[in-house]
């Protein structure tokens, strides 16, 4: 698409390095590519002004002797009043920030000036540069106050007005985008004028400040600003225009997209998606593409099942298609081993400015976690002796999110930790990864010389430090090592003549000690304490499936995360859940916000509750997960097209666009969640129209699947699944059944990996009245149920547990022992049997 407009700016966004990407975004692909938007008038006739004081002429141009003082206006900062961590970390700027809310857009039109809306997040590493360098700064207040109305958001709050904005920052800078976003909108219309992501602070102001003797390139925010001021004033009508245009655009091009004509989809389109990520791919360090390197979770458990969904009835030939799973291994593994996990903590951060995963970004996401933990399970499941690594990476996760700084006393997770954070050697400054990063003194210090030699040697610590110079655009790494792993056990083992054994024992003490100096001698990063419904979602799926799958293993490690899943499942429905209508509340932080559901919340938690059932086989969750889903229908379904909005009827004021999008960006899109959950309830309700509601979902994102393929990696499954069907593991609890032979079979039945599967277990018995209750609805929700109940209920003697295996309403034969169980899935892994 090119976003064509009367209005043209020389200086677009300014080119996004290292990770100015800040953001790069939930990105790390976008599936829309567009073209600079082209037209006729500059935003700089020439060069911009280079340096404070020319631009500070221009301001001194614009004002006459008998204006007030600039810092007299009468805006001031509201932020001390908001929510979220994000905003309120603004509350002293000089900047006077406003909200996003119906009176703040009111003044805006009354005043009729340009609203500078800027979007971010808590643990946003540029979002805090630009608050230094700008925000923080009087110079920029000055102007930002007298001529705009500043409005900050969070992007984590609003993702439906986040998303709007970025698909016009796409549209106008050809496909780049990234946090903080910072739009120009006219008042009233809220139709965008122009943006950007960074821009550099007063040079004079911040070379001072910082001591940084290296100018950034492009403009000045302060010379963007006068310049949007000059051109609103000068030509108001013409701004309004560009403006209207690209919305204009915008929502032709969505319409178009809603509104397409559906393709047929067949399984076979998965090998045009697995030749791009062949092409993609990184044999080296694992990954795909260049850096910076994400780690797309969603793709990795895609390629991991993918050769059981090739080996379908179709018999799509791929050569060795286990290929697929050894690149998704390879990349978790070099994933693992990089300075992008927290080798002396626990964790993962968001991604890699390096492209060995050896330099992060440093900051940790609860989704990021959440979805790594699922890939790294896959992994393991997928072949649990070759894949022992994926197993602590496993509990690396599980213990960060319940036992770790994300962890909330209560139940639920937190949204984030912080990438910067006090440096140790100045307490009046923070830098990226300061609680992370060692210096080669400060480690041995620690150590002691000969077991620091042999973790300094495995963790490729050195005299002058391991972070190239290229990759740390602040100088803020100089002289500090990340830790990653250069020199593996068996090496290792070699150099200095010790016992794997003794090495393994001599770095687990290594890491205990400089765990310990470094909780007791550091500031720890910030943490965004909001509670977001969709991202709890993903935990509680992902610690019930990891409880669940470990519990054979570890089963105390398993029943603590299948306990922080409940917990996180409860604090949710008691704190932004109602019971009367059903509805859900984007966000909590010592209170309910005022934020209505977005799709997502309401995809990723039926996803997580629907993974609670299986792992606990308490219908109670997969009744609230069904509730859940026909308010979700209610509100997002779109009833000329199919597919679900992002944003539902009651949080569409204000929204110059309703987005409906199937892409995944870092998170599988709500869309693809939502059909997954769609067809996951077919199978185990046998509920024919949520059915047809899928296939229509998939149909209509049909031509765009086919043409990009490979970024839908969160649709893909289910489009095997769609055409050949789901299959429903159902167990039968006899009348007088062992508890421990119970337990054998289902272990049994989550000790393997199993795509397009549900779990459903029933008992001939229920335990009490409650679960009889319970079990009823389930029971009374699909007819096969019954019959197979019925069975057992006349038997009047009756195997502990019997095991069907059905597709399509139609079940195999009993099977009644453990080992004939294994048999089966195992055979069926393979896709033999079909």
């Amino acid at each position: 698409m090119i976003l064509r407009s009367s209005l043209r700016w020389s200086v677009v966004v300014p080119q996004i390095t290292r990770a100015a990407v800040a953001g790069a975004t939930h990105s790390g692909r976008r599936v829309v590519r567009f073209r600079p938007l082209s037209s006729s008038i500059r935003l700089f006739a020439a060069n911009p002004p280079s340096s404070y004081s020319s631009s500070e002429q221009i301001y001194q141009k614009q004002r006459s002797p008998e204006e007030p003082p600039v810092l007299g206006m009468m805006l001031v900062n509201t932020l001390s009043t908001a929510q979220s961590p994000y905003l309120r970390a603004h509350k002293d700027n000089p900047v006077a920030w406003q909200q996003w809310t119906d009176s703040t857009l009111a003044r805006a039109k009354r005043e009729n000036k340009p609203i500078f809306l800027s979007i971010g997040y808590h643990t946003c590493h540029w979002c805090h540069v630009m608050n230094d360098e700008s925000f923080s700064s009087d110079i920029i207040a000055a102007v930002l106050n007298e001529h705009f109305i500043p409005i900050k958001l969070d992007r984590e709050e609003r993702p439906d007005v986040d998303a709007v904005y970025m698909l016009y920052l796409q549209a106008m800078s050809g496909g780049r985008g990234g946090w903080p976003l910072n739009v120009f909108l006219a008042p009233e219309t809220l139709d965008p004028i122009f943006g950007g992501t960074y821009w550099p602070g007063p040079w004079e102001e911040v070379s001072r400040k910082t001591g940084r003797t290296s100018r950034p390139q492009g403009p000045e925010f302060k010379d963007v600003l006068l310049r949007i001021h000059q051109l609103w004033t000068q030509d108001e009508d013409k701004c309004r225009h560009a403006g209207a245009d690209a919305v204009r655009q915008l929502r032709n091009w969505t319409m178009a997209k809603n509104k397409a004509d559906s393709s047929p989809l067949r399984p076979g389109i998965l090998c045009d998606a697995y030749e791009y990520f062949v092409d993609r791919y990184d044999s080296v360090h694992g990954g795909f593409g260049e850096a910076p390197k994400f780690p797309q979770p969603t793709m990795l458990s895609l390629l991991i099942r993918m050769h059981q969904y090739m080996r379908i009835k179709e018999k799509i030939d791929l050569g060795d298609d286990r290929n697929a799973a050894d690149m998704a291994i390879t990349t978790l593994e070099k994933i693992a081993k990089g300075g992008i996990h927290d080798l002396v903590g626990n964790g993962f951060a968001r991604y890699s400015v390096t492209p060995d995963w050896s330099v992060p970004h440093f900051e940790k996401m609860l989704y990021d976690q959440a979805m790594l933990l699922n890939a790294y399970l896959d992994a393991w499941l997928f072949n649990k002796e070759a894949n022992k690594f994926a197993l602590d990476a496993v509990g690396d996760i599980a213990t960060y999110l319940t036992n770790g700084p994300l962890a909330h006393p209560q139940g639920g997770c937190y949204s984030a930790e912080d990438a910067d954070s006090i440096a140790p050697d100045n307490a009046l400054t923070k830098r990226e990864g300061a609680y992370y990063v060692w210096t080669y003194d400060e480690f041995f210090k620690v150590l002691g010389r000969v077991p620091g030699d042999i973790a300094a040697a495995h963790w490729g610590v050195t005299e002058y430090g391991n972070v190239d110079p290229q990759f740390d655009l602040h100088h803020e790494l100089q002289g500090q090592n990340v830790l990653t792993v250069t020199m593996e056990l068996p090496e290792l083992s070699a150099v200095f003549g010790k016992s794997m054994e003794s090495l393994e024992e001599l770095l687990a003490d290594c890491r205990d000690k400089l765990r310990a100096y470094r909780e007791a001698t550091r500031m720890k990063p910030s943490v965004d304490t909001k509670i977001v419904a969709c991202w709890n979602g993903l935990a509680i799926g992902t610690l019930a499936r990891s409880g669940a799958a470990v519990l054979d293993v570890d089963p105390n490690a398993g029943a603590k995360w299948l306990e922080a899943a409940e917990s996180a499942a409860e604090f949710i429905k008691a704190n932004v859940y109602d019971e009367t209508t059903h509805r859900l509340t984007r966000v909590y932080l010592d209170g309910p916000g005022t934020t209505p559901g977005m799709c997502e919340d309401y995809a990723y938690l039926i996803s997580g509750l629907l993974d609670l059932y299986e792992a606990t086989f308490d219908p109670g969750y997969l009744i609230w997960a069904r509730n859940l889903q026909d308010t979700q229908n209610s509100l997002f379904w779109d009833k000329s097209a199919s597919g679900y909005y992002s944003a539902g009827d009651d949080a569409t004021s204000n929204l110059i666009l309703r987005i409906k999008s199937a892409a995944d960006a870092v998170e599988p899109s709500a869309n693809a969640v939502s059909l997954s959950n769609l067809l996951r309830f077919s199978a185990m309700l046998g509920d024919e129209y949520l059915e047809d509601m899928a296939l229509r979902t998939l149909d209509s994102f049909g031509k765009d699947i086919i043409t990009q393929p490979y970024v839908y990696c969160g649709m893909l499954p289910s489009v095997v699944a769609a055409n050949e069907g789901m299959r429903t593991i159902v167990l039968v609890v006899g009348k007088e059944a062992h508890e421990d032979s119970v337990n054998d079979m289902v272990a049994g039945v989550r000790s393997v990996l199993l795509p397009n599967t549900t779990v459903v277990l029933l008992r001939a018995v229920p335990r009490d009245d409650n679960d009889g209750h319970l079990q009823g609805w389930l029971v009374q929700q699909d007819d096969m149920y019954k019959t197979l109940l019925a069975a057992h209920e006349a038997k009047e003697h009756d195997a502990d547990v019997t095991v069907y295996i059905c597709r399509h309403k139609e079940c195999g034969l009993p099977i009644t022992s453990k080992s004939e169980l294994m048999e089966v899935l195992e055979r069926e892994s393979n896709m033999i049997s079909t």
